[in-house]
């Protein structure tokens, strides 16, 4: 067991997606050399383009991630893995499968990858979810939740609803289960490496992953950008929606998790914060002013919201792995402002 070191070899899987790009760049800038996997050639060039001049950057290309022994020579001679791919979304999950099977498949595809062909690979990140964490919880609101804690609801529900299940809990379902067959294989079959586990929120943040269309943003950094282009409405304030976090700041998680000997064995809960569409529309009106047609709803009461909305407890993040969060409004404002800049000025 061991924990990277720069000048180390680095895999990150699913490198094209919002928080893996930045994990790879975050790791070229500190030293470290880095593999990512991708879907396609074009992805892959794609990301060589931006890490120009960063550091040591070469793509592998992994068309699916459900494939048996498809992380076979992704794995060859890296010094640490974290492995980001995995797929999220909610609406319009047909089968919870379509989620499961990449999410459970593509974690126990690449263990099964490194132990047969890189045991000696020091340490495995993996970025799972509080949707792992989460449950319809009986405990009195709002519930403030810790490593501790495991989703309860999903997989008996995805069990009994099947094709009629909820996309909400496919998608937890899918983050719970792959999350705990992390550890079923550590304890089973006892590697010489070690793991962890990274469980954000909503992410939000500067993209710089290859998105052309505003449409095919993930799910929280497009509600930014619905609230900041007046596609919303006073009716839809205050609009809680849930936990949040930056991007960078789940990006360096990941990279401190590879880094710091306590991080063995442990789950991290990674959370700045409650977010609500008050929160963001107070944003938009304070730093991007000239933007019109955005509700205002009550300025200022982002805070009263937010309290009534579970939580949870990132202290062991911040102890173990020295994370200190990005503020709200310099989160959103750099959301704003990427988004601006990529797709034009509402």
């Amino acid at each position: 067991m061991g924990v990277i070191t720069k000048g180390d070899f680095i895999l990150v899987t699913g490198a094209s997606g919002f928080i893996a790009s930045h994990t790879a760049k975050q790791l070229l800038q500190q030293g470290y050399r880095v593999r990512g996997t991708v879907r396609s050639e074009a992805k892959g060039e794609y990301l060589k383009k931006i890490f120009q001049g960063l550091g040591e950057f070469e793509y592998a290309i992994v068309e699916d991630i459900t494939t048996d022994g498809v992380f076979d020579e992704a794995v060859k001679g890296v010094d640490g893995v974290a492995h980001l791919a995995s797929p999220f979304y909610t609406e319009g999950v047909k089968d919870p499968q379509e989620l499961i099977g990449p999410a459970t498949k593509g974690t126990t595809g690449i263990l099964k990858s490194i132990q047969k062909n890189n045991p000696s690979v020091k340490r495995v990140v993996i970025t799972s979810s509080v949707a792992a964490v989460m449950s319809t919880d009986s405990r009195k609101s709002p519930v403030v939740y810790t490593e501790d804690d495991w989703n309860q609801d999903s997989i008996p529900h995805v069990e009994e609803k099947g094709l009629e299940s909820a996309g909400g809990h496919a998608y937890q379902a899918s983050k719970t289960l792959a999350e705990k067959a992390l550890w079923k294989f550590i304890e089973d079959e006892k590697p010489s490496w070690d793991a962890a586990a990274i469980n954000p929120p909503l992410v939000l943040g500067e993209v710089i992953h290859q998105v052309d269309d505003p449409e095919k943003l993930n799910t929280s950094v497009a509600y930014i950008w619905k609230w900041s282009t007046g596609q919303k409405s006073e009716s839809d304030l205050p609009g809680p929606m849930g936990s949040w976090v930056d991007v960078k700041d789940v990006a360096n998680a990941h990279i401190r998790a590879l880094e710091v000997p306590e991080a063995a064995g442990n789950r991290f809960l990674t959370s700045a914060g409650n977010l609500t569409g008050q929160g963001i529309v107070d944003v938009v009106h304070s730093k991007f002013p000239e933007i019109k047609n955005v509700p205002v709803g009550k300025p200022g009461t982002h805070d009263e919201v937010a309290k009534n909305l579970s939580k949870f407890n990132s202290e062991k993040s911040t102890k173990v792995l020295g994370i200190k969060y990005k503020s709200f409004e310099d989160s959103a404002t750099e959301t704003i402002q990427g988004l601006r800049a990529r797709f034009g000025k509402p």
